[in-house]
C-alpha cells in the first residue's frame, strides 16, 4: 500500500485516504518501501533524491506510527505455519490481529489469509 500511495500507482488515492485516518505499521513496511523505491530508481521510474526522502520521511514514523515486529513475531510465526504464508507477510497480520486493526493491504492472498485470522481487511 505505501509504495502505491508514494508512486502514485494504481490505487494510491485509496491508499491517501486511509494513510489521513491514521495508520500503524510495522518497521519491516519501510524496508520493503525501501526495497521498492530502489527498484524504481534502477529503471529509472523515480530520482534517488525523492526515493531518500521518502524512506526518510517513512522512518522517522511522523505521519505513519512505527511498531517494532519483534513484539508479534511468536504470534506471526504461528500464523505463517498454520497458513503457509511468507513470515513477512503474516507479521502484518499478527499486528492487526492483536492490536485489533483492520489489515489495508494490495495482496489479495494476505488479505484472504487475514480474513481467516479473523481479521477484517481492506483491499486496495
Amino acid at each position: 500500500m505505501l509504495i502505491n500511495y508514494f508512486s502514485k500507482e494504481e490505487g494510491w488515492e485509496d491508499a491517501e485516504r486511509v494513510i489521513e485516518k491514521g495508520v500503524v505499521t510495522l518497521e519491516l513496511a519501510v524496508i520493503e518501501t525501501a526495497n521498492a523505491l530502489w527498484k524504481k530508481v534502477l529503471r529509472g521510474e523515480m530520482s534517488e533524491e525523492d526515493a531518500i526522502t521518502i524512506v526518510g520521511d517513512l522512518k522517522r514514523g511522523d505521519v505513519i506510527k512505527l511498531e517494532d515486529q519483534g513484539a508479534y513475531l511468536e504470534g506471526a510465526f504461528g500464523i505463517a505455519v498454520r497458513r503457509q504464508i511468507p513470515i513477512y507477510d503474516s507479521l502484518f497480520i499478527s499486528l492487526a490481529k492483536v492490536r485489533g486493526l483492520k489489515l489495508v493491504t494490495c495482496d489479495v492472498k494476505q488479505g484472504e489469509v487475514a480474513v481467516e485470522e479473523g481479521v477484517e481487511v481492506l483491499i486496495i
